[in-house]
């Protein structure tokens, strides 16, 4: 379910998400929410201290990458 609100905003902030909006074909309504999304995640794994939670979706990678990188032969030296 959607609600609505009413907010003020910091207009450089405002600008600079409207900006990738447009870049990324976006709404910006869609924008805002992914980074509140992501805020709270990250406030949320600062209290559970787990670090891989915490960098989640830091460096994205498909898995295909992921194996292509586990399987070099120069991962597994010491």
């Amino acid at each position: 379910m959607r609600e609505k609100i009413g907010t003020s905003i910091d207009r450089y902030l405002l600008s600079e998400a409207r900006l990738l909006a447009l870049q990324k074909n976006k709404r910006l309504n869609e924008i805002i929410e992914e980074a509140l999304a992501r805020y709270l995640d990250q406030e949320k794994n600062k209290k559970d201290g787990s670090f891989v939670r915490a960098t989640r979706g830091v460096i994205p990678a498909t898995p295909e990458l992921v194996k292509n990188i586990l399987e070099e032969e120069s991962f597994l030296d010491v």
